[in-house]
């Protein structure tokens, strides 16, 4: 692995704890660059910016034999309505009532890095799409409408995420922008939101989320989004819950934080961690790691003697295997290993060694992929299996399914003449909204920031060579506390 691609590897693991439930700031997804090895800049798409691809029933260009009468709320959603969501869902012929939407077709659009310095990294949320795409039409489409899917790669390259904006707005006309994925959609954001196109159920790699108004990422997020600031002022508020629940059903108490001293954002991702473990209540030490030569013998033996219970990182994946070689050749494993949604996949039952394997833990503000005991997720399993043969199972594959849900169940709101406005209006008044039972009771309504105290729901995965997988160590999901404490931080990287 090169040093760009342990760069890249080493801020991931960073911003993707934002996409299970923490918020953390991505300045070094949009400072870490891609370019390729002679200087020059990664092709994205077809090298010139154009989409790769529309998806439709069967996976071909244009739908063949039409579609079928009927459709309603999209697979897995266990009704067409999204809690609390409203719509105009009056009766009639369909219409051909807004960019994007025929008669007979929807057209939507995805940018996500399926190849960069990364590779396909962030892949697993456009093949849990797909996979909701294909079902939805199998199904007979939403009111009758065929869903097309078009989708760009933007190789984790801001000018190339911007390119692939244009094309899929201007000349592909999509009505909005679903579960996009990649660090470089800063190149793009500013763009899309002065287009007036909704980016639905977007999983936020970037702080877009929490400034652009058309913006909606699938965790719902408490903040004006007027286009001026990130959050309150370039601050976001993480919460303190999930560091209680690991003291409260763990019984632990005395935390190590590890983060690369040379990379500030790693840093400072470290200091806020320790920050919200000490507000509840946890002895913390920390330890700096060199990036280029990351060394655990030390920082091990250290943490065995001081008794460390649970250990949290901000590193790369691969120094956290080289972490837990080091913690097995030592015979050390403390009660969890808290580490992030990249993890989150049926791999890790062959990535990791014994001894950190069953102490795997992720946060989230998603029910785990493996929990079939949920109609909702079955139906995902049943619809992955069928559409995306072969692909590993990973968290992000059924966030990118959730998306699908959630667009597909404010489209169904609005009948046969739905508008951007219309979705995003239904977004707008959602209240605890859960796909089903996917989400972990998610909103847009304004957050007051002078309220320290404010409730939040959220759910913790356990790796389980047991049970085979991934299991919901928060027991019923989602788990909430009313009386969960934020605190704010403040941002470098400001969504652009």
């Amino acid at each position: 692995m090169s040093i760009r691609q342990r760069i890249a590897l080493g801020t991931l693991c960073l911003v993707v704890l934002a996409a299970c439930g923490t918020r953390l700031d991505d300045a070094a997804f949009v400072e870490a660059g891609v370019a390729t090895e002679d200087g020059g800049l990664a092709p994205a798409g077809n090298g010139n910016g154009q989409s790769t691809g529309t998806t439709v029933a069967g996976g071909s260009a244009t739908p063949s034999g039409g579609t079928t009468p009927g459709g309603g709320a999209a697979p897995g959603s266990e009704g067409g309505t999204g809690d609390g969501g409203t719509g105009s869902a009056a009766s009639g012929p369909n219409e051909a009532s807004d960019t994007g939407i025929t008669e007979t077709t929807i057209r939507i659009g995805n940018i996500t890095a399926v190849n960069g310095v990364l590779g396909d990294a962030f892949e697993p949320s456009l093949r849990g799409l797909r996979a909701w795409v294909e079902a939805t039409n199998a199904a007979g489409g939403i009111n009758g409408r065929t869903v097309e899917l078009v989708t760009c790669d933007d190789r984790e390259d801001r000018a190339r995420s911007l390119e692939c904006a244009r094309q899929l707005v201007e000349d592909d006309q999509v009505f909005a922008f679903v579960a996009n994925n990649s660090r470089a959609q800063g190149g793009s954001a500013q763009y899309i939101d002065d287009q007036g196109v909704p980016v639905v159920g977007g999983l936020p790699i970037t702080n877009s989320y929490y400034r652009y108004g058309h913006f909606w990422t699938l965790y719902g997020p408490g903040y004006p989004r007027e286009g001026d600031v990130v959050g309150f002022d370039n601050q976001l508020y993480e919460p303190t819950a999930w560091y209680r629940w690991f003291r409260e059903n763990l019984q632990v108490s005395n935390a190590a934080v590890l983060s690369y001293g040379d990379i500030a954002e790693s840093s400072q991702a470290g200091a806020r961690f320790s920050r919200g473990l000490e507000i509840e209540g946890f002895a913390v030490q920390t330890y700096s790691v060199n990036f280029a030569n990351p060394q655990f013998d030390q920082i091990v033996a250290d943490m065995q003697r001081r008794g460390t219970q649970m250990v949290i990182d901000t590193m790369d994946d691969g120094a956290n295997r080289k972490l837990c070689d080091t913690m097995q050749r030592r015979g050390f494993q403390p009660v969890a290993k808290v580490s992030t949604v990249v993890a989150a996949g049926d791999s890790i039952g062959t990535d990791f060694s014994d001894i950190c394997r069953n102490i795997i833990f992720i946060p989230g503000l998603t029910r785990v992929y493996s929990d079939t005991s949920s109609p909702a997720v079955a139906a995902f399993h049943e619809a992955y299996a069928r559409y995306q043969p072969g692909e590993e199972l990973h968290q992000w594959a059924l966030e990118g399914w959730t998306a699908g849900v959630m667009i597909g169940e404010a489209i169904a709101s609005l009948g046969p003449a739905p508008t951007r406005q219309g979705v995003e209006d239904w977004l707008r008044a959602l209240n605890d909204y859960s796909a089903g039972g996917l989400l972990a009771n998610v909103d847009y309504q304004v957050i007051d920031p002078n309220s320290e105290i404010r409730p939040y729901c959220f759910g913790i995965g356990q790796w389980s060579d047991e049970a085979g997988g991934w299991v919901q160590a928060s027991g019923s999901f989602p788990t909430c506390y009313e009386d969960n404490r934020h605190y704010p931080n403040s941002v470098q990287e400001l969504g652009n």
